[in-house]
């Protein structure tokens, strides 16, 4: 393993156990988990990829939606979770 990819395991091994319990809650699609295994097993990178890109996008614009909106949002619930 690179630099690079210790630096992707670090953060993402941070991330599930800063949020673990917010992203298991979170449901998706039935048949997601067999479209991803499908996609893994046929080498799909590309769409992979795609699939990391747009949730990356999405929270992004999520978190920045949510910071423009800080002081109208009511305190002492969850806030954003944050990189």
């Amino acid at each position: 393993m690179d630099e690079r990819e210790r630096l992707i395991q670090t953060f993402l091994d941070e991330m599930r156990r800063r949020y673990a319990q917010e992203v298991d809650a979170v449901g998706l699609p039935e048949g997601t988990l067999e479209y991803v295994r499908r996609r893994v097993a046929e080498g799909d990178a590309d769409t992979l990829l795609f699939m990391l890109k747009l949730g990356w996008l999405m929270g992004l614009q999520t978190g920045f939606a949510a910071g423009r909106a800080g002081d109208d949002m009511p305190s002492g619930g969850p806030g954003p979770i944050q990189a």
